[in-house]
């Protein structure tokens, strides 16, 4: 042998390896020993073969001597060839050696950069090895995990059993090749893993192992759970659907078959696809017998198609045929409702309303047409009988009007005498005292029958014609003040104290005067005939206000009887009254409050009562008006003036009140003529023609009620001229009896003048301006009169339409009036004593009064001469109002007798 790179060192004697091939005879060959390339050869050279043959070698025993160089050649080639052969296997088993340390270490570069991880165990499940994606994954490095027990290491309590399944598979031989599970970290949480495990074995097939190899599979089992939640929420969806669907579908069905009208769908054929249940009920044939077969025509009357059609031909709707005519109208794809005509299966006619619509796609292709009818045979029958029933309960309430109306007038009208005469035979002096006993008790009766007839006449009218309310200027002051001025002597001859108040309310509102005035009068005289002591007491009261709209409440309280809480729940209604002893003590129909209640309920109000026994009553109720602004005066005139120039007749025995009238009038641009006496207006009158009559009612030798009646009675021509009553007194039952007497309407005094030009334009023009007036103060009755000895406002206003000159004259004839009543009525006499002319005379006297001096602004004066008027009546205290009216006469001198006053 000798060294590959250096051929002269040899190294005989030395163990060779076997070479990579075999030697053969003369062969040489190349190996590697402790590291060293050797060359090795193998020769026989004959020198050495010969040198041999000259030695004999002869074993022991043998008896000949062998060959000896044969022998040596023998025995050096088998050692030569042991040599090799063990050469040989000992390379063969270094290159094995090699090559399982190259497949391990390129096993473990791959288990170590695996993306899983992978645990080697032991059969006893010791952990053997552990990758770094098992650290990643477990929390535990290498060190710590290898040589603990895998089981007790990562697999969660519950899922010991599941281990051990796995673990005796594996011993039996199976593999598993992917389970879905859950491991345990270092931290204690769990982790869902897919699990691979296999077995390891030995080369003699014992097993000696198993390797575990687990992904984490965290987001996939999220996906797969998020992927399962939606499958299931599709599914519950689905069957959600699905099940309402089904009742849909059910509902629909029960529609169909239980609906009260026919319901008729076709196709764009017009063949019938649809017939429920009450279209055969209707027109008398079976679903069966027409759902494909017939076409909706059917039912229809040709006669009325062909009328149909061309009427639409003549509005420019082309139509071809029959089914044309039915769906003209539903180009729009609105639904179309009309009246039609069916014929059902006996040939029989039937109204009905039928409403049409189309039957399209989500994506809009036409399927047909829907047609929904009604049978109208019932309807049309209930509607002919209804319009009957109303002609009849029309007619019915038309008589009932006109019964009331000729009620009102005949019973009064008899009742009025027996009152009237009553009075005359009490004024004479002589009459005995039992038979003024009598009278008198004629006279109270029948002035009591009077006014339950009013009642129940009124109550009557408001449920025969309903309640209409006015809306016009209403002055809450003058109204309250009107009020307790009628009141007041009722309340005087029982000796109660009657006070009146409005408390911070706006002085003018719009309203209905009359209706509210009626309610305050009812509630006051209920007051004053169940109080024997104490007060009653009239308040109202402003309690809110939003932009023009206020908010009233208004009470009447008094100190009488009371009313016990069992008997205030029927207060209201008609014919009630707190009990039978009411009724059979104090009298009266029980309607009052009933009527009352209704009017206040119109006005969007209740009427309401607080009331104990023994205590007192109050009874209330809130409305809301609206709030009439004071205008300058060109507005003023733009609002009363009427739309032309008309001729008006002004009729009163007060020269003032005929000039101030005239002065508005006039310029106004009316035409006025005056008139001093109800003969010399109906002259007038029958020589000339007038748009409008003002009529003073009370005037001497002939009032203008008198004069009312004989103008009506001139003839036809004079029946429709408008004749307006000017007076201070607007109770119901005189209202009433103006109306008898033929007067159209009524205007207070002192007059107002755009409450004149408003009444102008009413009655000429149809129309009512709501203009405001400045009002007359609070009044306060039975103690000191609040009222001002003068009203400079109500003096600004008269100067807007009158001359100094002509104030200076107005002035000077109420100055001759109180020299005039001073002078027949001095106040040290005793007003008691006054016979009834007397009365008469100064009761005349005041009313002329009030006008003017109202006019002139003395309101105290003007509410003095009411109060003085309505006191004169007869048989009625008249002490305090006498005495009233000469206080105010005492205040307003002083200003008439200073001329800087009033100029």
């Amino acid at each position: 042998m000798n060294d590959f790179k250096d051929a002269k060192r040899k190294f005989e004697g030395a163990p060779v390896p076997a070479p990579r091939r075999p030697v053969r005879r003369g062969g040489r060959a190349l190996i590697r020993l402790f590291g060293v390339a050797v060359i090795v050869s193998l020769s026989v050279m004959a020198g050495r073969i010969a040198s041999q043959h000259t030695r004999a070698w002869e074993p022991p025993g043998v008896g000949h001597g062998l060959d000896v160089p044969w022998w040596i050649f023998v025995i050096s080639l088998a050692v030569g060839l042991s040599i090799a052969g063990l050469i040989e296997l000992q390379l063969s088993r270094y290159e094995r050696r090699n090559a399982h340390k190259l497949r391990q270490a390129h096993l473990a570069a791959i288990v170590e950069g695996s993306s899983y991880a992978i645990v080697g165990q032991s059969i006893d499940g010791t952990v053997l090895s552990w990758n770094k994606t098992a650290e990643r994954l477990f929390g535990y490095t290498a060190e710590q995990a290898i040589g603990q027990n895998a089981t007790e290491l990562m697999v969660p309590d519950d899922l010991r059993d599941e281990e051990q399944q796995m673990l005796s598979g594996i011993s039996d031989g199976t593999a598993f090749a992917y389970l879905w599970t859950k491991r345990k970290r270092a931290n204690g949480t769990l982790v869902d893993v897919a699990v691979s495990i296999s077995p390891i074995r030995a080369d003699d097939g014992r097993l000696i192992g198993m390797a575990a190899s687990m992904r984490d599979i965290t987001d996939l089992v999220q996906a797969e759970r998020e992927v399962h939640d939606l499958n299931a929420a599709l599914e519950r969806q689905v069957a959600e659907r699905t099940c309402q669907l089904e009742k849909t579908l059910t509902l629909q069905t029960a529609i169909l078959e239980r609906a009260a009208y026919a319901v008729i769908a076709t196709d764009v054929t017009g063949t019938i696809t649809l017939f429920n249940p009450a279209a055969e009920r209707m027109l008398g044939y079976k679903a069966e017998d027409l759902i494909g077969r017939a076409s909706a025509m059917l039912f229809h009357d040709s006669d009325e198609l062909a009328a149909r059609a061309e009427a639409m031909r003549k509005e420019g709707i082309s139509v071809s045929s029959n089914l044309g005519v039915l769906q003209a109208r539903l180009a729009r794809n609105d639904p179309d409702t009309a009246m039609w005509t069916y014929i059902d299966a006996m040939g029989n006619r039937i109204p009905t309303r039928l409403t049409l619509s189309r039957l399209r796609t989500k994506t809009g292709v036409n399927l047909g047409v829907l047609g929904i009818a009604v049978d109208l045979t019932e309807q049309l029958k209930y509607e002919d009988e209804l319009k009957a029933a109303r002609a009849s309960a029309e007619q019915a309430s038309a008589a009932k009007a006109d019964f009331l109306a000729n009620m009102s007038h005949e019973i009064r009208t008899p009742l009025n005498g027996i009152i009237g005469y009553a009075d005359l035979v009490l004024e004479d002096e002589t009459l005995a005292p039992d038979t003024r006993r009598q009278v008198m008790r004629i006279f109270e009766a029948s002035d009591s029958l009077r006014v339950i007839i009013d009642d129940i006449l009124d109550f009557s009218k408001i449920e025969a014609c309903g309640l209409t309310l006015e809306s016009k200027p209403l002055y809450i002051n003058e109204l309250i003040a009107n009020c307790a001025s009628i009141i007041e002597p009722k309340a005087d001859e029982k000796g109660l104290k009657l006070i009146a108040t409005a408390q911070a309310t706006p002085p003018v509102l719009i309203g209905d005067a009359g209706r509210l005035r009626q309610v305050l009068l009812n509630l006051m005289n209920n007051a004053v005939k169940f109080t024997t002591a104490g007060s009653v007491e009239l308040i109202v009261s402003c309690i809110g206000r939003v932009d023009h709209l206020v908010r009233l409440r208004i009470s009447v309280a008094d100190t009488g009887i009371g009313i016990s809480p069992e008997a205030q729940k029927g207060l209201f209604k008609r014919f009630s009254q707190a009990d039978e002893t009411i009724s059979r003590k104090f009298g009266g129909t029980g309607l009052g409050l009933a009527i009352s209640q209704r009017i206040v309920q119109a006005m969007h109000g209740e009427l309401k009562i607080d009331s104990q026994p023994g205590v007192g009553s109050t009874f209330y109720f809130e409305v809301e008006l609206p709030v009439a602004e004071r205008l300058d005066i060109e507005r003023l005139d733009a609002q009363v003036h009427c739309s032309r120039s008309v001729k008006i007749l002004v009729v009163d025995d007060v020269e003032m009140n005929r000039d101030l009238c005239k002065t508005m009038l006039t310029r106004a641009g009316h035409d006025v003529d005056l008139a001093d006496s109800g003969a010399t207006a109906i002259a007038m009158v029958a020589s000339r023609t007038y748009d409008l009559v003002f009529m003073d009612v009370q005037m001497g030798e002939m009032d203008g009620l008198e004069a009312t009646r004989r103008i009506r009675a001139l003839g036809h021509a004079y029946r429709d001229v408008p004749i307006i009553a000017l007076t201070a007194n607007v109770l119901p039952e005189q209202v009433e009896r103006y109306k008898a007497a033929g007067v159209d309407g009524h205007l207070g005094k002192p007059i107002n003048r755009a409450e004149l030009l408003a009444c102008v334009a009413r009655w000429i023009d149809g129309d009512i301006a709501h203009v405001p007036s400045e009002p007359l103060a609070p009044v306060e009755l039975g103690s000191e009169p609040e009222h001002p000895v003068r009203d400079q406002a109500a003096l600004e206003d008269l100067r807007m339409f009158a001359s100094e000159h002509d104030i200076a004259g107005f002035a000077e004839q109420l100055r001759d009036t109180i020299t005039r009543i001073r002078a027949q009525w001095p106040h040290h006499i005793d007003a008691m004593k006054l016979d009834h002319e007397a009365r008469t005379a100064l009761g005349a006297a005041a009313h002329k009064t009030v006008s003017l001096a109202g006019q002139l602004g003395f309101k105290q004066l003007a509410a003095a001469c009411r109060r003085m008027e309505a006191a004169c009546a007869p048989h009625r205290d008249i002490h305090d109002a006498f005495a009233a009216l000469h206080a105010a006469l005492d205040n307003a001198e002083p200003v008439l007798d200073a001329p800087h006053e009033l100029t």
